[in-house]
């Protein structure tokens, strides 16, 4: 039977042979826009034989009631893409078939647990989100200082709703852009956590966007903040922004 290990040893391409996995994790659903400008949904799965395990990109997600936590299955007509990361993308022409029970050793059920919902980026300082390098995933904490309406913008084809707002902590302040679902993800005055944001650069402004492992939830005020007084706003055609800073 052919193995994950013998996978990774492989060239990326398609395979017909016949892989036996078992389902250790399931991530959480996420939307992306195919190049003809279609929206559809994508799940990323951790799976292990009895040596290793690997990441699965099921692109196919009515075959998910056969690809669940614990489930034993045997894949054909799957692809083996190696870059960045050694993965199994299951397409509408792969082929999944339960079969018997086996174990996996704990150590490899770890690691494809992780495969499937991988830890969020470290909490660090807006002035180190904004130092880190491009592209780089970050999570910050801050208050909302203010807020932009909602725009439509063109991805691909298909009508996206985007909307900025300015976070601030005790070292500085940066952009951030809400994108898709998470739009109206927060409001001016609150103080959040916004996980696994993305780096970008444009006109030498460093600011953060929402990506679709980012969560965003409301936090406590930090103890030193509280005796201050509760900043006031003013309302543009455009945005809020803030008048007094605590």
């Amino acid at each position: 039977m052919f193995s994950i290990k013998k996978l990774k040893a492989s060239k990326p391409k398609p395979y017909s042979n016949p892989l036996k996995v078992k389902v250790i994790g399931v991530g959480d659903k996420s939307t992306y826009t195919t190049a003809d400008g279609k929206e559809k949904q994508l799940v990323p799965l951790g799976v292990a034989d009895k040596e290793d395990s690997i990441k699965v990109s099921l692109y196919e997600v009515d075959k998910l009631p056969l690809l669940k936590a614990g489930e034993c299955v045997v894949l054909s007509n799957y692809v083996y893409r190696a870059d960045p990361h050694p993965t199994i993308v299951v397409t509408a022409v792969t082929r999944v078939m339960k079969t018997s029970a086996f174990a996996v050793p704990e150590d490899v059920k770890l690691t494809a647990k992780a495969i499937a919902n991988p830890a969020p980026a470290k909490i660090i300082t807006i002035h180190d989100a904004k130092k880190s390098p491009i592209k780089s995933l970050v999570s910050i904490k801050g208050r909302v200082i203010s807020e932009e309406i909602i725009r439509t913008v063109q991805v691909r084809g298909t009508d996206v709703q985007v909307r900025n707002v300015r976070v601030k902590d005790g070292t500085e302040e940066v952009k951030v852009a809400l994108w898709r679902d998470q739009v109206d993800g927060c409001k001016v005055g609150e103080f959040l956590e916004f996980s696994n944001l993305v780096t970008n650069s444009y006109m030498d402004e460093v600011s953060l966007s929402t990506t679709q492992r980012t969560k965003i939830q409301e936090q406590s005020l930090p103890m030193k903040n509280l005796n201050l007084d509760f900043p006031l706003w003013w309302k543009t055609e455009t945005h809020f922004r803030q008048l007094v800073s605590p």
